[in-house]
């Protein structure tokens, strides 16, 4: 009898599961691409702070790692427009993702292809302070303004 009970309840809540997607689908998809551009993008800082770190003296890396983590931001950063194509409107994870990302979105999305590029020229000279400097200049200066436009405070 309780193996009965158990199996109905689970069939039971199952069922209302399987009642309830259509009407959480569009959230729970949307809340999947908010959380896929979070953790892309986090990626991708995470990187630039262990770059910085490395530029700035504080910490010692040794090249192949600065090439990884440059080769990180180059993939990150081809996959940037497919991660970010769909709109969320109904997503409820907090995002700060600014709706203007959609209304010009050329804009947007161009900004990651000199992204990669920037980062495939830096996986090149990774370990070379002197010629990794203007690259990851040109890099914090690609983020700061697509920040700067496309993300909300």
């Amino acid at each position: 009898m309780k193996h009965f009970i158990k199996t109905a309840l689970l069939t039971a809540s199952l069922g209302m599961t399987i009642a309830a997607m259509p009407a959480q689908a569009d959230e729970t998809s949307d809340n999947a691409a908010v959380q896929t551009r979070e953790h892309m993008m986090a990626g991708i800082g995470g990187a630039m702070g262990t770059l910085g770190c490395y530029m700035k003296g504080q910490c010692d890396l040794p090249k192949e790692v600065l090439g990884l983590l440059a080769e990180g931001i180059a993939y990150s950063a081809s996959t940037g427009p497919d991660v970010f194509k769909a709109e969320t409107p109904d997503a409820t994870e907090k995002t700060t993702a600014s709706a203007d990302i959609w209304t010009n979105w050329d804009d947007f999305s161009g900004h990651f292809p000199k992204l990669q590029e920037n980062a495939l020229k830096l996986a090149e000279v990774a370990g070379d302070k002197a010629a990794m400097g203007p690259i990851m200049g040109e890099m914090g200066k690609s983020c700061k303004s697509c920040h700067d436009d496309y993300r909300t405070k």
